[in-house]
């Protein structure tokens, strides 16, 4: 099973994950990170690396950001010059953790698996509003 890595500033991670826990129950091979005010790159790039380590069994991992070019995603896209196996994804959101979590008994790889949670944020952006004035 892919693993997967919710990497953000603040609390934004152990949020998302709480809130799918809340829908799906408890996930597994999950693991959060935080860049928080008081922390540091340096102590971010080290937790990475063994966020990477305790949760890919061998398929791989597929790691999401929220914000693409801040620190978080800046410090987990330097690892993929490296031969480690984990596709990264900026924008993190509920639908996309979500579909993350629920496609991985598919058997998905990590890159298959990062373009089917693209696919799924994308669907759930919708301005209420417009949907139901078309109604």
């Amino acid at each position: 099973m892919v693993g997967i890595v919710v990497m953000t500033h603040g609390g934004l991670a152990e949020g998302l994950v709480s809130a799918s826990e809340v829908i799906m129950g408890p996930a597994q091979q999950v693991k959060t990170l935080a860049l928080r005010r008081e922390g540091n790159v340096d102590e971010l790039s080290s937790e990475f690396a063994a966020a990477l380590e305790e949760v890919d069994t061998g398929d791989g991992v597929l790691v999401l950001c929220d914000l693409f070019g801040g620190s978080p995603c800046n410090v987990a896209s330097m690892g993929l010059r490296t031969a480690r196996n984990y596709h990264l994804v900026s924008g993190a959101n509920l639908p996309m953790l979500i579909e993350a979590i629920n496609s991985r008994d598919e058997g998905l790889d990590p890159e298959a698996l990062a373009k089917r949670c693209i696919e799924t944020s994308h669907e759930g952006i919708r301005h209420i509003n417009e949907l139901l004035a078309q109604a």
